[in-house]
């Protein structure tokens, strides 16, 4: 029992960094009824901001837009040139440096609130879900760009060196000082939140307008104050606690990101409303990890699947299928819409002119667009998968990034070790995809919104640490050399390495984007065709109204059952085709943030419509849209950057995406032209008539 003892008192450290950030979600929630993805975003810019202020006193100014890159871009000038850090002297002391870092947290709280979330108070939580990644897209990716991301930065501890170097006998097991001080550091915020929303005026308002905002502003509580309020209390929170336990942790871009999946998980169980709730059941979960890691390192016999790393998706899941509807409701004055899902008739004409202009980059465009159009291509048919679970049925996925792994994984033992021929091998693949997508549809027939949203991204986790990294048919890491036999059919190869009389020197050849472009173009085909069906008009239903849709016969589980299907069906078939483009798979193209830029690509385009999977295949990763805009702006390492701020000002102004922006202004240019003509038939009608009351000439 001894050294069981030691793992669970030296999870204590972790347990603190896991409630530190569960209490805050537990704040953000009651306060604002968002769930903050960006928490652990917020910590680490915050961390850093500290580290540049007491090295150097430099302050970081975070990467503002700049009106005039397209001019700048195109005749090589600077014209603007916005400051990196401000100079605020020499090195700070901790003290005073945690007090300036602190001060940012603070107004960072007040400028997103009020920049971003104040505007989606009344929006879906799709619209919020997708802001709040944005938002840890954009701080992410402001931490690489002012600080890179290669090597930890100094951090000098809060905790004095006495403590830090002090240890205790617990019933004969030796433990760091530190992990108790960090515990009960967190211990005490925790008591200071529950009697501040317990006790005080500003909780009582908080909790006043949480559960019914309009007879709380008729009583003159400003829900939209106590919601500012908050966001700066959470931010200070979040950029405390990854000052204080950065040396514990080390401090990278991404750490505190991760952290937020076990955090999320004891917010879940503590109903995002008790402070006492999340942080102990985060301690919990953080000594249930520590005991598994070190039984599958100490047992030979305990089965070695990551279990630690899968045991916060455990924790959701049964606390979902428990519970159901884990979220608490709240007294909102409104709800908004999500985005429309506008039918996308089939334009023989319109479809053959852009299948001619994709197939002749495809064959004669330089070697850059023809890969960025491939690229491109195989992102629209993993968009199509969220157009379908998101935009027809409403249902957030962050998981379908894991399902393209699950069939990459699937094709090189498909295919390359028991030696299934094309077609047969990229369709089992895209079938076990498939597997997966309904075992995740099972959380979906209990919960919705949100809380689905944190289901699927601990799913995309579990595939990750079980699948993945663990053995069997699905391992990617330690398999580097895992590859794939290009596709062929009839003694035809249309791989990225097959022969082609046009351009057949470079790889991907030709024949590879053709073979894409056909898979496109079927996709696209069969989602068109999904929405005009009668399953299709169920969906909707489904997404409208679900009680409203049982009533009227629609079998609701049946329906999302289908949709998780048919989307993870067509991620895997983005998967296969993504891992015959790259012969190879790496592990880190799978990961959980990836997941959650996958959501966020897709929404920028259009996340209710065929033409907004094709808008969001070109923002994906070395699409076409990105080699388009790097020669007109080399955006480099600021791409991240651009795309998260894109993302927050889309939910914000357009939540309809680019597709719903094209097509309100071809309805304007619709409308004006109407209006000409109307002008122009009533000044003949009026010219006619006046000829006519005048009577023949002489």
């Amino acid at each position: 029992m001894g050294p069981y003892l030691q793992q669970i008192l030296l999870s204590s450290g972790a347990g603190a960094i896991f409630a530190a950030l569960a209490i805050g979600l537990v704040l953000t929630y009651r306060s604002s009824g968002l769930i903050n993805f960006a928490h652990g975003a917020i910590a680490t810019y915050v961390a850093y901001t500290y580290t540049s202020l007491q090295s150097s006193g430099d302050l970081p100014v975070p990467p503002l837009p700049n009106p005039l890159a397209p001019v700048e871009g195109v005749f090589g000038v600077e014209i603007l040139d916005f400051p990196d850090f401000v100079d605020l002297g020499d090195g700070w002391n901790k003290w005073p440096a945690l007090a300036g870092a602190l001060a940012v947290a603070a107004l960072l709280g007040l400028a997103f609130h009020f920049l971003v979330f104040r505007a989606l108070r009344y929006q879906p939580p799709l619209t919020k879900v997708v802001a709040s990644i944005g938002l840890m897209l954009a701080l992410q990716s402001a931490v690489v760009i002012r600080f890179g991301g290669s090597r930890p930065p100094p951090i000098e501890p809060l905790l004095p060196p006495s403590v830090r170097s002090s240890t205790v006998d617990v019933l004969g097991t030796i433990v760091p000082w530190d992990r108790f001080v960090l515990l009960a550091v967190t211990l005490g915020l925790t008591a200071g939140l529950w009697a501040l929303f317990r006790w005080t005026r500003f909780g009582l308002h908080t909790r006043a307008a949480a559960e019914n905002e309009r007879y709380a502003t008729l009583m003159g509580i400003s829900a939209d104050r106590q919601a500012a309020l908050s966001w700066m209390l959470a931010a200070v929170l979040a950029g405390f606690v990854g000052i204080l336990v950065a040396p514990t942790t080390s401090l990278t871009p991404f750490n505190f990101t991760l952290f937020i999946v076990p955090a999320l998980g004891a917010a879940l169980l503590a109903r995002f409303t008790s402070f006492w709730v999340a942080a102990v059941g985060a301690v919990g979960l953080a000594m249930a990890q520590n005991v598994l890691l070190y039984a599958e390192i100490d047992h030979g016999w305990f089965p070695d699947l990551n279990l630690d790393a899968v045991l916060p998706f455990a924790v959701i899941v049964v606390a979902m299928m428990a519970r159901g509807q884990v979220l608490p409701p709240r007294g909102a004055v409104e709800t908004g819409r999500l985005p429309q899902a506008f039918p996308s008739p089939w334009r023989p004409s319109l479809a053959l002119t852009w299948v001619a202009l994709a197939a002749a980059v495809v064959i004669w465009g330089p070697f850059d667009y023809r890969a960025g159009v491939t690229n491109s291509m195989i992102g629209a048919i993993l968009a199509l998968s969220l157009v379908v679970v998101t935009g027809y049925v409403g249902q957030i996925s962050l998981a379908q990034l894991a399902f393209t792994g699950v069939a990459a994984a699937g094709l090189a033992s498909f295919g390359a070790d028991a030696g299934i021929p094309f077609p047969l091998a990229p369709l089992l693949a895209a079938l076990a995809a498939t597997a997966f997508g309904l075992l995740l549809a099972l959380p979906a027939l209990r919960v919705r919104g949100a809380s689905l949203a944190i289901a699927t991204l601990a799913s995309a986790l579990a595939i990750d640490e079980l699948l993945f990294r663990g053995d069997g048919w699905f391992r990617i890491e330690g398999n580097p050399n895992r590859s794939f036999d290009d596709p062929s059919m009839f003694g035809v190869e249309f791989g990225p390495t097959s022969s082609f009389p046009i351009n057949g020197d470079e790889i991907p050849t030709p024949a590879f984007g053709l073979f894409v472009l056909v898979v496109l173009v079927l996709a696209c085909g069969a989602v068109i065709r999904l929405r005009q069906s009668r399953l299709g008009e169920q969906m909707l239903a489904v997404r409208a109204n679900e009680r409203a849709a049982a009533a009227a016969g629609v079998n609701v589980a049946g329906v999302k059952l289908a949709a998780f299907g048919i989307a993870a069906f067509l991620a895997g078939i983005a998967g296969a085709l993504n891992g015959y483009k790259l012969g190879s798979i790496k592990i880190d193209s799978f990961s959980v943030l990836a997941n959650l830029s996958i959501l966020a690509f897709a929404y920028l385009g259009g996340i209710s419509t065929v033409t907004g999977a094709l808008y969001a295949g070109t923002l994906f990763a070395s699409g076409i849209g990105v080699v388009l805009g790097e020669e007109l702006i080399e955006l480099g390492r600021y791409e991240t950057y651009v795309a998260g701020v894109a993302l927050i000002v889309t939910a914000v102004v357009n939540p309809q995406g680019i597709d719903g922006f094209d097509r309100q202004q071809r309805e304007r240019v619709k409308r004006w032209l109407r209006r000409r003509r109307a002008r122009r038939a009533a000044r003949l009608t009026a010219a006619s008539a006046a000829a006519g009351a005048q009577g023949p000439g002489p």
